[in-house]
């Protein structure tokens, strides 16, 4: 029980990390969304969300298109292209071969750093490094796919000083991008001058504990408590999440059985992703599709040194089917604890989802909410403090026990080693009598008196008694009339007789 509360501060001190996290991940409140629009291309071929500012281009080719984001600067970009009618032979290494040998033609000082394909070759990723304007490094990575006969390929690039920064910006523009046809924008426009805003109107919930609050929107479910919460629209298609979800895997301490510790995801650690999709599975939802996924290596610096325990951060952009049949795509935030020496770990979540087709309308919402989330900075601070001494009695029981087991295994240690040497002792007194000739024997008649015999007779005491070659190893076989019991015949008899000397 010690442990499990334990992991559920641990999981408490995360929430609070993550807090910060969130605001760097994604935009908070109102005055963060405002800094986004939707925006409609001139041909009205595509639609999407983009930061204010930020300008939007288009290029058709003969079997697709390709839509671009630029900052104002132009240092950072967001590119998508998508080709249908592809070439059988075409596969995603040839794909990307080819756009980046037209790229170093553009730009001769572009490095690729690092790349990467699937087996079956459909899937290839690859980073680049290379000089924007005024020398400004630029770091950027792109994904090809080809799935005859379509193919296409989603990159995006910042400068790399602000790379980790920019990434979720890039990833929320990319994830949004819709290609439209006249008649359906027209359909969608006349749809949503029909509909309430953009953003919906919610107000703000407190947890009956008091430990969060968050905006919600009207009729939508909340579930919070402890410094968690989920909210849901009423088909649970659309949503925001943040949670700990707790794992059993095997144990590191000798002879402690992790099976008996309650929970249902028995899994050993896995990267934080993978594990957030392992427990979507066991939560009803299906065909999960890793789109993208990207490791924080300074959050996960950050959570280690605060926590002293080693993490894992990701971000990530799934799809899937959910729980009720729907294709959803959500954005999530992923930390992951390493496991502890009983086998224990988890994953904190924070993360927003909608059916692929109303992302775009909802994402505004959710990222309102998102932004709005808080946790109670006094129950935390207590709560901590409470696990900080729960943590220090757990220490202190493990240090107990861990001392009495050593103790029990150098006591076990000690007497296998025992043991061993009269088990050598016994072995090496019968080779040694055989190969002499010589032989001990005791009888009970006289009080256990030891006599030896060998070539030159029978003696006892170092007195000869009888002499003569009868009495040695090969010929003398006891004496009946003096109960005569060869010392090795077997391992007790042996050790009563020398061990007492």
């Amino acid at each position: 029980m010690v442990s499990r509360r334990f992991l559920s501060i641990v999981s408490c001190v995360c929430v609070l990390l993550l807090q910060a996290f969130t605001q760097e991940a994604l935009p908070a409140g109102d005055s963060a969304f405002s800094g986004f629009e939707f925006y409609v291309t001139d041909d009205a071929s595509v639609g999407l969300y983009k930061p204010k500012g930020w300008q939007v281009g288009t290029q058709a080719y003969p079997n697709g298109k390709m839509v671009f984001v630029t900052d104002p600067r132009d240092l950072c970009l967001a590119n998508m292209v998508l080709l249908e009618k592809v070439d059988p032979s075409l596969d995603s290494v040839a794909f990307a071969r080819a756009t980046l040998t037209k790229m170093k033609k553009q730009m001769t000082d572009l490095k690729v750093m690092e790349s990467r394909s699937s087996v079956d070759r459909t899937r290839t990723v690859v980073k680049i490094e290379r000089k924007g304007p005024n020398g400004i490094g630029i770091r950027g990575r792109y994904c090809f796919n080809v799935k005859v006969p379509l193919a296409s390929m989603i990159g995006y690039e910042s400068p790399a000083r602000d790379f980790k920064k920019t990434v979720p910006i890039l990833l929320t523009i990319l994830s949004n991008i819709h290609l439209l046809d006249n008649q359906a924008y027209r359909k969608m426009e006349a749809r949503m001058k029909r509909r309430s805003p953009s953003v919906l109107k919610m107000h703000r919930v407190t947890a009956r504990d008091g430990t969060c609050r968050l905006l919600v929107p009207a009729g939508w479910n909340l579930q919070a408590g402890h410094g968690r919460a989920i909210c849901t629209s009423p088909d649970k298609n659309t949503g925001f999440i943040f949670t700990t979800i707790q794992f059993v895997g095997q144990s590191r301490i000798p002879y402690f059985n992790s099976s008996n510790i309650p929970g249902d995801l028995r899994h050993n650690y896995m990267r934080p992703v993978d594990a957030l999709v392992v427990a979507m599975r066991h939560l009803g939802s299906r065909n999960h599709k890793v789109l993208e996924r990207y490791a924080n290596t300074k959050w996960a610096g950050q959570a280690s040194r605060f926590l002293n325990r080693g993490t894992d951060a990701e971000l990530a952009l799934i799809s899937c089917t959910s729980k009720n049949g729907a294709p959803v795509v959500g954005f999530y935030d992923v930390l992951g604890l390493h496991p502890t020496n009983a086998g224990q770990w988890a994953i904190i979540v924070m993360g927003l989802w909608a059916p692929e087709d109303q992302f775009p309308r909802l994402l505004p919402s959710l990222m309102k909410m998102a932004g709005s989330f808080s946790i109670d900075q006094r129950w935390a601070s207590n709560y901590v403090r409470q696990g900080m001494e729960n943590l220090k009695r757990m220490m202190r029981d493990t240090s107990s026990m861990m001392s009495r087991y050593a103790e029990e295994m150098r006591q076990s240690s000690l007497a296998g080693h025992q043991n061993r040497m009269k088990s050598s002792d016994f072995t090496s007194y019968k080779f040694s009598t055989y190969m002499r000739g010589e032989q001990e024997w005791v009888t009970g008649i006289e009080g256990g008196k030891i006599y030896s015999s060998d070539h030159h007779g029978l003696s006892s005491g170092g007195r000869t008694l009888i002499e003569g070659p009868a009495f040695n190893y090969y010929n003398y076989r006891g004496d009946a009339e003096y109960g005569h019991i060869p010392v090795d015949t077997s391992r007790e008899v042996f050790d009563a007789v020398m061990g007492g000397r």
